[in-house]
C-alpha cells in the first residue's frame, strides 16, 4: 500500500498543477482580452479614419458640383445654368438669359460634373444615352 506521504504529494502536485493551470488561464484569457481590444481599437480607428474619408471625397464632390459654373471656363451667362443635383448636376439653357428677343435659338445642354476617378452611375449613363440617342421630347401639360 502507498504511504500517506505519497498520497499528500500526489494530491499536492495534483492540486498545484490545476492551480497552475487556473492562473496560466486567468493570463492568457487577460492577454487576450488586452490583445483583443488594441485590436478592436485599431480596427475601429481605421474604420472611422476610411468612413471619414470617403465622406471627404462626397463633400468636396458635392461642393464642386455647386461651384463648377465658377469654375467653368466655357460657362457662359450663369444665369442659364439651372443647378438640379439628382439624378445629374445641371441643366444649361444656353442663350436663355440673353436679354435678346430677336434670337430665338437656345441650345440645351445637360452637365454632370466628377472629380477625381468618379465614374457616371448607371442611372447617370442611361440619361447621357437617352440624349445622344436624341430620345428627348417636349411636352406641355395644361391642368
Amino acid at each position: 500500500m502507498i504511504s500517506d506521504f505519497w498520497v499528500g504529494l500526489i494530491i499536492g502536485a495534483v492540486s498545484f498543477s490545476l492551480l497552475l493551470i487556473f492562473i496560466m488561464w486567468l493570463l492568457v484569457k487577460r492577454i487576450a482580452r488586452s490583445l483583443f481590444g488594441k485590436w478592436a481599437e485599431k480596427k475601429l480607428s481605421w474604420e472611422l479614419n476610411k468612413s471619414l474619408e470617403a465622406q471627404r471625397h462626397v463633400i468636396k464632390g458635392k461642393i464642386s458640383e455647386q461651384l463648377f459654373p465658377l469654375l467653368y471656363e466655357k460657362a457662359g451667362n450663369l444665369s442659364d445654368f439651372r443647378f438640379i443635383g439628382s439624378p445629374i448636376d445641371y441643366i444649361v439653357f444656353e442663350g436663355l438669359s440673353d436679354g435678346d428677343a430677336s434670337n430665338d435659338k437656345v441650345d440645351i445642354k445637360f452637365i454632370e460634373v466628377k472629380t477625381g476617378n468618379a465614374r457616371l452611375s448607371s442611372t447617370e449613363e442611361r440619361i447621357k444615352n437617352a440624349v445622344e440617342d436624341k430620345r428627348v421630347t417636349w411636352e406641355e401639360i395644361t391642368i
